[in-house]
């Protein structure tokens, strides 16, 4: 999650740059753990005379090839990791492009990983949450566990993205899933298969509904239960008027998996309409 801010005289050539680019990269994912395809620079070049600096303050002397690295990082790495990450770096670039350790300058700034969104307004949180779910359905049967947020993702997936595929991994084999009798929908099933039937589609489908859109409005978590409240907009069959009503999705946990899914609606609301 690192990114990078190079500051340098201008001047030098491309393959000075480069080499400098690539050591920062470098001793990063080797002492601070980086993703090696997690780079992210941006390098600026200033006449000299933009550039001050005492060439001597508890350092030095330093050059005119003095450079700054400014690297905010979402994570606190711990001072015995900055520690070898500034000697290892000032070692790759001593080897290349052969700048002295004297001149090398780094400020290391820690954010919260919520003030990063790499893309498409995406929060960075949601991203790192999706990526072990990710991982984990390339290699399936090797996830025995998930955390909270883990799961809380999970939810959100099915009931704003439609999208069951990550909870489905998270079931217990013997997953309970519960819908009020009064629903034509309704009764007590029980397995993996028959959860992913029932939110394979709108529950009741084309015989109950002619259209029906399902609002996320937020997952709560709890000690041992994850809560989805949603604000549905229906249209029931045989009718011309749409109706919104809420119900909440309550799933228990057990051992970092799904044990059941209990629904709790408001039925009145989503009686067909009297002959």
């Amino acid at each position: 999650m690192p990114f990078v801010d190079i500051t340098l005289a201008q001047g030098k050539p491309s393959e000075y740059v480069e080499a400098v680019s690539q050591a920062v990269h470098h001793a990063l994912v080797a002492e601070l753990g980086m993703k090696p395809d997690d780079y992210f620079q941006v390098i600026h070049q200033h006449h000299l005379s933009e550039l001050k600096f005492n060439r001597n303050f508890r350092g030095g002397p330093r050059s005119d090839d003095w450079i700054v690295f400014t690297i905010t990082d979402g994570l606190e790495r711990g001072e015995p990791a900055k520690r070898e990450f500034y000697k290892t770096l000032v070692r790759l670039l001593a080897e290349d492009p052969g700048i002295r350790p004297a001149d090398v300058f780094v400020m290391m700034t820690v954010t919260p990983p919520e003030n990063f969104s790499f893309a498409d307004g995406v929060i960075v949180t949601d991203v790192a949450t999706a990526e072990p779910l990710a991982s984990a359905a390339e290699t399936p049967g090797t996830r025995g566990a998930y955390t909270r947020a883990e799961m809380a993702a999970a939810i959100t997936e099915l009931f704003k993205n439609r999208d069951r595929r990550p909870i489905m991994r998270m079931l217990r084999d013997d997953v309970v899933l519960r819908v009020p009798a009064t629903l034509p929908y309704g009764g007590e099933f029980t397995g993996v298969d028959v959860f992913g039937r029932f939110f394979a589609g709108t529950p009741g489908g084309g015989k109950v509904w002619d259209s029906f859109t399902v609002h996320l409005d937020e997952v709560i978590e709890s000690d041992d239960h994850l809560i989805a409240q949603l604000t549905n907009t229906a249209i029931p069959k045989g009718s011309d008027k749409a109706v919104v009503f809420q119900n909440l999705w309550l799933f228990k946990v057990t051992d970092g998996r799904f044990a059941s899914a209990q629904l709790y609606a408001d039925t009145a609301a989503v009686q067909p309409p009297a002959a």
